[in-house]
């Protein structure tokens, strides 16, 4: 995949933030890519589509695409998670911070939260649940985007 927008090299995003003990394939690599230049989480689908139309000439199997899926996260290189509003899992490569979305039932466009609302209440939790810790969460948001408003409004 070549992104014009980007300054910085895909060799040089590979190296910083790929981690040791994986081993590196041409097609993890593409994996890899799709994911980091991805705006929202994608589904082992919408990857497998992405790479098939970026790289007709390697044809990419959809067990090839779901199986390095399950490598990445086992690794802990991807965060995978089942939305309400989809029948598929979504994976997004796993950043410093972690992502909230709000998704339009209508669309299914997913919008990210900017900050992290369940930040003070995981303490709380946490102190409520003795012997248990807490390794993540996940919230969302189902509504009606702005565009979708408008439409319906009109």
């Amino acid at each position: 995949m070549s992104c014009k927008i980007h300054a910085e090299s895909q060799d040089s995003i590979i190296e910083k933030n790929w981690p040791e003990g994986v081993k590196k394939t041409h097609q993890r690599i593409d994996i890899f890519l799709a994911l980091y230049y991805a705006e929202e989480p994608l589904s082992a689908a919408e990857i497998f589509e992405r790479l098939n139309e970026e790289h007709p000439d390697k044809r990419y199997a959809f067990s090839t695409v779901y199986r390095n899926l399950l490598a990445f996260e086992k690794a802990g290189m991807v965060t995978k998670s089942i939305l309400s509003t989809q029948d598929d899992a979504i994976y997004e490569l796993k950043k410093k911070t972690h992502k909230h979305y709000a998704i339009c039932s209508n669309c299914h466009k997913m919008i990210q939260i900017k900050t992290c609302p369940l930040k003070d209440i995981s303490a709380i939790v946490s102190n409520s649940l003795p012997g248990f810790k807490i390794t993540g969460h996940q919230l969302e948001f189902i509504g009606i985007c702005s565009d979708c408003s408008k439409m319906l409004n009109s």
